[in-house]
């Protein structure tokens, strides 16, 4: 397991958060019964960034919290799954909106984004209950929602 942690946002608070990319990859990969020969990237941006990213390659003209970007190259024996974009600001704010911690959001958007790098989506009520109860279940021990 190989993660790549890119902090474009050029703050360093969010260089502690490189601590939980691994056991969330691991419970994730774990869960959906996934070989762990992978290599994935994890880009934190600011809403600027992920708003430019998400009108050139979703036609979508606003920013957004996670954008998932599937590769699934195989390099060496290493399947490459792809690069996660998450915006900082997106971070800060549904952590508020929702009551919820930094950390809690944080690992939340990382395991929605590894989620949809393995091919899950929440387009239907049953996929979203699937991807969302797999979320649960990943973060349960990792980032619990505050109560």
């Amino acid at each position: 397991m190989k993660i790549n942690y890119i902090n474009n946002s050029r703050e360093q608070s969010w260089a502690s958060y490189k601590k939980y990319l691994e056991p969330i990859l691991d419970k994730t990969l774990t869960l959906t019964d996934t070989d762990k020969n992978v290599e994935v990237s994890v880009v934190l941006v600011h809403d600027e960034d992920i708003h430019v990213m998400n009108r050139d390659f979703r036609d979508i003209d606003r920013p957004t919290d996670v954008l998932s970007f599937e590769d699934h190259s195989v390099e060496d024996g290493v399947h490459m799954l792809g690069d996660i974009v998450i915006s900082v600001d997106a971070i800060r704010r549904q952590a508020e909106d929702y009551g919820h911690s930094l950390k809690r959001e944080f690992c939340f958007l990382v395991t929605h984004g590894y989620l949809h790098l393995l091919g899950y989506d929440h387009m239907t009520p049953e996929d979203e209950a699937e991807m969302f109860g797999l979320q649960e279940r990943i973060l349960d021990e990792i980032a619990r929602k505050s109560r």
